[in-house]
């Protein structure tokens, strides 16, 4: 179990790490469709499928039909989805803190370099 995932279920959270970034990901994009938001956390569509049933169920996200294609739903944050990143914002900092400790500003820039040249590469063609 992560320590991220640990301080959620500490806190008396049932929401898991990866419902929690697609939460982090709806935030910042609302209204994906299934597929743009496995793309965008590098997850498959049926795990995808798999944590949004599970979002729904309690509360934090809804599937709408999408204006132009009916047939297609799009996943929305919904207001009590909002309020829970904004209550776990707090452990998710403090457990980032303590990863990052002892790691130099100048060593983590070299590792994110690095990852997006290898991110690159593997994105090529």
């Amino acid at each position: 179990m992560s320590l991220l995932q640990k301080e959620f279920t500490a806190a008396g959270r049932t929401i898991s790490v990866e419902q929690w970034l697609l939460l982090v990901n709806l935030r910042n994009e609302d209204g994906q469709f299934h597929q743009q938001l496995a793309d965008n956390t590098y997850k498959d569509k049926t795990t995808v499928t798999r944590l949004v049933d599970g979002l729904e169920r309690n509360g934090y996200v809804e599937r709408v039909p999408d204006d132009a294609d009916r047939r297609q739903k799009r996943i929305r944050i919904t207001r009590k989805g909002k309020k829970t990143l904004t209550d776990l914002k707090p452990l998710a900092l403090d457990v980032q803190q303590k990863v990052l400790q002892g790691v130099a500003r100048d060593e983590l820039d070299a590792c994110t370099e690095t990852l997006l040249k290898i991110y690159e590469n593997a994105n090529r063609g």
